[in-house]
């Protein structure tokens, strides 16, 4: 008890986040602290490394749109963050860390959100650092993916839209470079040429995944929400039953059956009273691109056929893998403010069920995420197993920008 009351100290609020900007928030938490901070903003701008890193990035730009035209990997590399920019940017923050506007920053907006979660015991230079160096690692890695066409984590659910090495995507890519020269005349802050323009590539792209939705408390989870603080958790065995996406199997097909069973057992589960809540995890995954939300069609299925009200519905629309169905459950419960101190539900098909429980699912969440987002996992059902949530879990990963 003594080690959760730590743990939840470190990360103040456990409402809901208000994004404004989810895509840009969710995957790079330090970046747009600093934009939406005005104060710690300003001294970004005029500490003398940081200015300078702004302007040698907009000197290349201009470069490029003079010289890159036909040549995309010249346009790319423009934007891209070298090792030794990263680093003089990390030794720039962490001389500001100490400074009034940056603690301000950091004790009531970066250590409160939990998106560094992972860095919360470290001093604020070191957790500022970190979560810079992350950034910056995301960004290089979106540049790879969505501009030049490297492999993603997940090649086939997660690859650009276009043909990346097509004559028609380096215009395309030349014309954006032209438009951001346009809409950003002045340098920025340090990291926002850059910034907008991975966030350009993946608009390009249509993958915006991670922000579809938000904010959910105030749209699709309103109801549940709300119906949180009136629960009564002690008349529950457990929190909340978890039902991981299966994906549809084929075109067109909006819920599969492996996905309607998975909904039909969760249900019985609910209406058997074994939690007061429902989480239906899975996003637009299978097939590539897909225009159907697996978590809002199993929303669908709960109220219309099986007879659970919207208020005891949570949906996760954001989910890729089995992975994240259970990360991104732990985030949901802690910031809609279910109880931490007692356990959850996993409910699934027979075969998912078993994966869950394998040593080969735990080696792969902690190579994938660095950590298994669950804990004392036990099985008590063959379509069931039990288990509590690990707060590493906050911790956003920009390496995986439509589901981070």
């Amino acid at each position: 008890m003594k080690l959760l009351l730590t743990v939840l100290a470190a990360v103040a609020s456990a409402q809901p986040l208000p994004y404004r900007q989810p895509v840009l928030e969710k995957n790079f938490p330090v970046l747009a602290a600093l934009q939406q901070h005005a104060n710690a903003g300003a001294l970004a701008a005029q500490e003398e490394t940081l200015r300078q890193l702004a302007a040698g990035k907009q000197q290349r730009h201009r470069q490029a749109l003079e010289q890159c035209e036909a040549n995309l990997p010249c346009l790319l590399d423009a934007f891209r963050w070298t090792e030794e920019e990263i680093s003089e940017a990390a030794s720039a923050l962490t001389r500001l860390s100490s400074s009034a506007p940056f603690l301000h920053l950091l004790q009531h907006k970066l250590r409160p959100a939990g998106l560094l979660f992972r860095h919360q015991s470290q001093s604020d230079s070191v957790l500022l650092e970190r979560g810079w160096r992350e950034a910056a690692a995301g960004l290089n890695r979106l540049i790879d993916v969505y501009g030049a066409g490297k492999t993603p984590r997940y090649p086939a659910i997660d690859t650009p839209m276009y043909d990346t090495q097509s004559d028609g995507y380096r215009r395309l890519v030349y014309n954006m470079v032209a438009d951001l020269a346009e809409t950003m005349p002045e340098p920025g802050l340090f990291f926002e040429r850059t910034l907008r323009f991975g966030l350009a590539l993946l608009e390009l792209n249509l993958r915006d995944e991670a922000g579809r939705f938000e904010p959910m408390h105030l749209g699709e989870n309103r109801a549940a929400h709300a119906q949180v603080a009136r629960t009564d958790f002690s008349r529950y065995p457990y929190s909340a039953i978890l039902v991981p996406g299966a994906g549809s199997d084929r075109p067109g097909l909006p819920l599969s059956p492996a996905g309607r069973l998975r909904t039909a057992i969760a249900a019985r589960r609910y209406h058997a009273g074994k939690a007061p809540f429902v989480i239906v995890s899975g996003g637009f995954v299978h097939p590539k691109q897909t225009p159907y939300c697996e978590a809002i069609e199993m929303k669908k299925a709960l109220i219309s056929e099986f007879g659970v009200p919207e208020s005891a519905i949570l949906i996760d629309p954001h989910a890729r893998h089995t992975t994240t169905n259970i990360r991104n459950a732990v985030r949901l419960i802690y910031r809609y403010g279910l109880p931490l101190d007692r356990r959850a539900l996993i409910t699934t098909d027979v075969y998912q069920s078993r994966y869950i429980e394998s040593s080969v699912f735990a080696e792969r969440c902690r190579t994938e995420l660095g950590y298994e987002p669950f804990a004392s996992l036990k099985r008590i059902s063959i379509f069931d197993l039990e288990w509590n949530a690990r707060l590493e879990s906050l911790h956003a990963d920009p390496g995986d920008p439509l589901d981070p």
